[in-house]
């Protein structure tokens, strides 16, 4: 599930969307694969020229977003991205 809500309003948009395969971010601190998932999964804030839509204030407004592992497909594929650009 990946759910945006509203810094200004508070207006909540969750949807849920069907997976395959996760790019999970690897740096040379991590010693688990779980270590990448969790760094997936932690809430990111949507601001500048990310600015999200909010339908409850009608203008672009800074965000936060986070992403929930509610169902595992029966084969999962993790992308490890090992590089920074």
């Amino acid at each position: 599930r990946s759910s945006l809500t509203c810094k200004a309003c508070g207006h909540r948009a969750s949807n849920f969307d069907p997976f395959l395969y996760l790019s999970v971010p690897v740096s040379g601190s991590m010693r688990q694969v779980t270590d990448a998932i969790e760094t997936y999964l932690e809430e990111e804030v949507l601001e500048g020229d990310e600015k999200w839509f909010c339908r409850h204030c009608e203008k672009k407004v800074d965000a936060r977003k986070k992403i929930d592992l509610w169902k595992l497909p029966p084969v999962l594929v993790l992308h490890l991205k090992r590089f920074e650009f």
